[in-house]
């Protein structure tokens, strides 16, 4: 590597945001040989400024996927300091994002090394012995973190406190609290610390805390905030607690709301979710293994504000073809994108309402990975005349029969490198 080449290196390190630096990275390395590196900075870039449904993203999802992803560039991962590891190979806009924290250490004396080797600005806490937020929150080096990550730690009121008010967490604007990363008690803190009015990302995920306690705890925030995507998947959620959290201040605001593998919540919760006004705003929407049944997609279809969701994802859902018709039948779906029906009994009934469909001709993305579709199903898709515009069809099939030579063309004649439809 030249001196220009690890001067610009060191300029992406100091200056992480700033997109330039690493467009005339990608350059140079083009020049030197490594195009494919290149591109894939290049790719990352633009993803970074695109939303999950635009075209650009959809695009990458079907056919350059390790765009997203950055597998194949685990080869230039540097050496990382000591109480530090690559515990996911994360990357983004081209570089490292993320470095796993591997023990307390990290946070004691300088501990700055971590950001010369690459441009960090997401840390996932996962040390072998209890995470020390108190240090944390000391450390002056935390104002060039956007995103910490806990899968353990069971912080209470006191710790959240100190790392939700500490003058260092001013760019920290994304936290994720898995298993027992936090108490009901440390959850209403960050509620009601001054952190919590500037997040634009909080997940939690499969998190010990019983589900009503996670909803009163959510209740206590009383300042407006920026938060504009909430994830709580596998929080066992159920009817019970649909009315009061759909009710939240909180949940007005929102741009994405993931309620995915919460099967108690149901019909009731569905119901609750279209009648609360909470979807006014959504543009992502992802209910896979809730078990919504026909009258929750009704009610979310007849919702106002459904009409605003540009990417739904239904996956894993029981449904059949009259769930499937009332999407397909109803005016509001025609600001879907994105639209995942895998693993539904969706069955050829299904993909011919999908096939006739005008409410999908905008459509980009469709999801029928065994959806139960048989060759005149895949027929149908191939034929609709309100499908031109998908950039990627998954009906691939790990359970089902394989479709027959003649679907088979018959897909890829109309889609082309668009389509999956292989075992």
């Amino acid at each position: 590597m030249t001196d220009q080449h690890d001067a610009l290196y060191r300029a992406i390190c100091a200056e992480p945001d700033e997109d330039t630096p690493r467009l005339v990275y990608a350059d140079l390395i083009e020049e030197a040989g490594d195009g494919t590196r290149a591109a894939f900075i290049r790719a990352q870039v633009e993803l970074a400024h695109a939303k999950e449904y635009d075209p650009v993203t959809v695009s990458a999802r079907q056919l350059n996927p390790d765009a997203f992803h950055g597998w194949s560039m685990a080869h230039t991962l540097p050496k990382i300091p000591g109480g530090y590891g690559w515990h996911t190979f994360e990357f983004r806009r081209g570089f490292p994002w993320k470095a796993g924290v591997n023990s307390r250490a990290a946070f004691v004396g300088d501990g700055a090394g971590v950001f010369d080797v690459a441009p960090i600005q997401a840390l996932d806490v996962n040390t072998h012995d209890r995470p020390d937020l108190v240090n944390l929150a000391e450390w002056p080096h935390l104002r060039r973190i956007h995103r910490l990550e806990f899968s353990h730690g069971w912080f209470g009121p006191d710790a959240i406190t100190q790392l939700g008010n500490s003058p260092n967490a001013t760019s920290l604007v994304e936290l994720a609290f898995e298993h027992d990363g936090i108490t009901a008690a440390g959850l209403e803190a960050l509620a009601v610390s001054d952190l919590f009015p500037r997040l634009e990302v909080l997940e939690l995920r499969s998190n010990l805390i019983p589900p009503a306690l996670i909803v009163d705890a959510l209740a206590a925030a009383n300042k407006p905030g920026t938060l504009g995507r909430l994830s709580l998947a596998s929080n066992s959620i159920a009817e019970a607690d649909a009315d009061h959290l759909f009710a939240l201040p909180m949940m007005q605001g929102l741009q994405s709301l993931d309620l995915s593998d919460n099967k108690r919540l149901g019909v009731e919760g569905a119901s609750a979710l279209a009648a609360s006004g909470a979807l006014r705003g959504l543009r992502v929407l992802r209910l896979g293994n809730t078990l919504p049944g026909v009258p929750g997609v009704r009610a979310l279809t007849e919702a106002g504000g459904f009409s605003g969701v540009r990417s739904l994802d239904l996956s894993a859902n029981r449904l059949g073809p009259v769930a499937v018709k009332l999407l397909a039948e109803s005016s509001a779906a025609r600001g879907l994108r994105v639209l995942n029906l895998a693993n539904n009994p969706v069955g050829d009934a299904g993909a011919t309402a999908i096939a006739n469909s005008r409410a999908f001709a905008h459509l980009l993305e469709l999801d029928l990975a065994d959806a139960e579709l048989s060759d005149s199903g895949a027929i149908a898709l191939a034929e609709s005349q309100y499908l031109g515009n998908l950039l990627r069809l998954n009906l691939a099939t790990h359970t089902g029969r394989p479709f027959g030579t003649a679907a088979r063309e018959a897909l890829i004649e109309r889609f082309g490198k668009r389509v999956m439809c292989g075992s």
